[in-house]
């Protein structure tokens, strides 16, 4: 191993962020995922349906985490997760009843929308009108230092319409 290695192994580690990421299975009902600098474990959201493939008005998304850390385990959000960190809140778009206005409950500036598309499928928008694409995922870059964790900056990754190739948008976060 040359320096050079030796130098960029030594900063990943310093970041906190591991090397390389797992990507969930993207099954029916998938949305999107969050992931952070802290460990590889994943946060996903999946379209809730009703038994006739009709988005579920009282809770449009449903979440849990991948514990890829502890042999790709799955588990629901704790109730303080999701109402602090990971959890959304959604409002039925006016005079649509098949699109909702989605907000994660620890960062209410990102504007997204969820659409029903047809009966068993659902895709997540970022953005508003003209200028929203489907959003693919999220990673969270954050400092664990102190008493509570504190973002510096997201990477919104979303899909270049048309297309499945993705575009990444960096938010500062204040």
């Amino acid at each position: 191993m040359n320096v050079l290695n030796i130098t960029l192994i030594l900063l990943s580690a310093l970041s906190g962020s591991p090397v390389r990421y797992p990507i969930p299975t993207k099954g029916e009902g998938h949305l999107f995922y969050i992931q952070r600098t802290h460990n590889t474990n994943t946060v996903v959201y999946e379209a809730n349906f009703d038994k006739n493939g009709i988005l579920k008005p009282d809770m449009p998304i449903k979440i849990h985490w991948i514990l890829y850390e502890e042999g790709s385990i799955i588990e629901p959000l704790t109730r303080l997760e999701n109402t602090f960190a990971f959890g959304v809140k959604h409002k039925l778009v006016e005079n649509n009843s098949q699109e909702y206005d989605i907000q994660l409950v620890s960062y209410k500036k990102l504007k997204l929308r969820l659409k029903q598309i047809a009966p068993f499928k659902a895709k997540i928008f970022q953005g508003e009108g003209q200028m929203a694409s489907r959003l693919d995922h999220i990673f969270v870059n954050a400092n664990d230092a102190g008493l509570w964790t504190r973002v510096k900056y997201l990477e919104v990754f979303t899909h270049i319409p048309q297309s499945e190739n993705l575009k990444q948008e960096k938010i500062k976060v204040n």
